[in-house]
């Protein structure tokens, strides 16, 4: 009896299921970090529907206090505090004719913005600006009321006039801004405008 048992307690042995080795156990799934979380969220983009205006950061417009028209071009340019630029004034008043320009003395356009700033949302008309030698000795030839050595010729003259402003009170404004070059007045029924320079301080009346 004992013999025969011995075998049989060692068949039922190979019998029992042989463990699998650990390195072919499954491993749980990973634990999500819960700061890892907190940080993908602060970088998402963020979804904000409302439209984004461009304008919204852009410089505000220049507020405008006149316009000054070419009285034989018809071209305008809009004055402001700081437009147009000097070197955009000179070409403005550029002998267009004769295909001639020099740099204007600043202080005109400086006096045309203290004028305007009395009359916001005037009209300037530039009656003559910058003068090509050649088309002064033109003038001059043709009996025209020039100089034969014209501040216009050097581009230091403006000859202007300003809508709904007579020529006597315009004058009286030029005076009032303490202006120290020339002034003269025409007033006729042929020309109504004021002719301004700075050269040699000097007033006088024309036709």
């Amino acid at each position: 009896m004992r013999r025969r048992a011995i075998p049989a307690l060692v068949a039922a042995a190979f019998a029992l299921p042989v463990p699998s080795p650990l390195s072919e156990a499954p491993l749980p799934p990973p634990r999500k970090s819960t700061a890892a979380v907190i940080d993908a969220a602060a970088l998402a983009p963020s979804l904000d529907p409302r439209p984004v205006d461009p304008a919204a950061d852009a410089p505000p417009a220049k507020k405008s206090l006149a316009t000054i028209v070419h009285g034989h071009t018809q071209e305008t340019l809009a004055l402001t505090e700081d437009e147009p630029t000097i070197e955009r004034f000179s070409t403005f008043l550029a002998d267009h004719g004769y295909e001639q320009e020099t740099r204007i003395d600043p202080r005109l356009l400086d006096l045309l913005r203290t004028i305007a700033k009395k009359h916001e949302g005037t009209r300037i008309e530039i009656v003559s600006g910058y003068r090509s030698p050649k088309r002064n000795e033109v003038m001059r030839k043709k009996g025209r009321h020039v100089a034969s050595h014209s501040q216009h010729t050097l581009g230091m003259a403006i000859d202007f006039r300003v809508e709904g402003l007579a020529v006597p009170k315009l004058a009286a404004e030029i005076l009032q801004a303490k202006w120290q070059g020339g002034l003269g007045t025409y007033a006729g029924k042929r020309d109504r405008f004021v002719h301004v320079d700075t050269g040699p301080k000097r007033r006088w009346s024309g036709f």
